[in-house]
């Protein structure tokens, strides 16, 4: 499947189509929540038979990275995430709770992505992939309360039980259903079959972007200047999270192979579990404006390893 391919594509395509019809149809929410949960399973779950924890213990060397990448992903992130939020949507407390999202839960088993595209070092990339992703559940839920205060209620609870089976179920389903394959047909069967995994969650992004926009539909055609609020917002908090990076990136005298790590995980986030924790746990708004990171994100980033590639090479020496 080569939904992941064009995905910024489709998911602009799917979400105005969705919009244009929930103008003329009656939304169903019973039917658009069990839309909405096999969505989520549909999107994560490959993701994670992808991921090759078991890696993780030999390529853990690199405490610097790690420890910086983190303090970055779960201090600076939400902070910056939140003054943006306050400065910009003061009045708009859906889209305040889908930013602050962004800024509290850190991007994963992308970073791996990324950071191969870019000639970085895949192995550091797992590490500070899978440590970030194991560590959503337990710091995520707080911050997220934290910043959101009264902006949302939001059951602390509940996030942190929907962020664990959100990550720790597919993870563990990923986990075996990897080595059954691996142990059955053959890592070179496995092989094979990974490079058709990411089009399920592809296509599990783009039913999630589907019932957040139909849902939504009838807010933002009254209020379109709400999808220029999305857009302002989100670039502000990649651009001013990419000019901390590189100042810190000088302080920590990484070399580009881990210094590209360091930026990738300050600046990208998690695209599948921040739209499923908002679908699940937020207003349709929320899921709204997650929804548009997905094409922001991947536009921004193609940018810095390619446009910008060169330039960065030099400036991390």
């Amino acid at each position: 499947m080569d939904l992941k391919r064009r995905l910024y594509v489709y998911t602009l395509l799917v979400m105005f189509l969705a919009i244009a019809l929930g103008n003329y149809v009656e939304v169903n929410m019973k039917y658009m929540r069990a839309i909405g949960v096999l969505a989520v399973f549909l999107m994560l779950y490959p993701m994670m038979v992808r991921l090759a924890v078991e890696k993780l213990t030999k390529s853990a060397k690199n405490y610097r990275l790690i420890v910086a990448s983190l303090f970055f992903a779960y201090a600076v992130g939400p902070l910056v995430a939140h003054f943006i939020g306050k400065s910009l949507l003061l009045d708009y407390p859906e889209l305040y709770a889908a930013l602050i999202l962004v800024g509290t839960i850190p991007c994963s088993n992308m970073l791996i992505g990324w950071s191969g595209i870019a000639g970085a070092s895949v192995e550091d990339a797992l590490v500070v992939a899978v440590i970030g992703l194991l560590s959503i559940p337990v710091l995520s839920p707080p911050l997220t309360k934290f910043y959101l205060g009264s902006a949302l209620n939001v059951d602390l609870m509940k996030l942190f039980i929907t962020l664990t089976s959100y990550i720790l179920l597919p993870l563990l389903l990923g986990y075996y259903t990897r080595k059954l394959i691996i142990r059955r047909k053959g890592a070179q069967y496995f092989n094979r079959l990974k490079e058709v995994l990411p089009g399920f969650s592809a296509l599990g992004v783009l039913l999630i972007v589907f019932v957040a926009s139909l849902k939504a539909s009838r807010v933002i055609v009254a209020q379109p200047i709400l999808i220029a609020y999305i857009l302002v917002s989100l670039l502000a908090f990649y651009l001013v999270q990419t000019g901390l990076a590189l100042l810190a990136l000088k302080a920590l005298k990484f070399g580009y192979e881990t210094g590209f790590i360091f930026l990738m995980a300050a600046v990208a986030r998690s695209q599948a579990i921040s739209l499923a924790v908002a679908a699940t746990l937020f207003p349709a708004l929320t899921v709204l404006a997650i929804s548009f990171k997905p094409v922001l994100q991947v536009l921004y980033i193609l940018t810095l390893i390619y446009p910008m590639g060169d330039w960065l090479r030099r400036y991390m020496g």
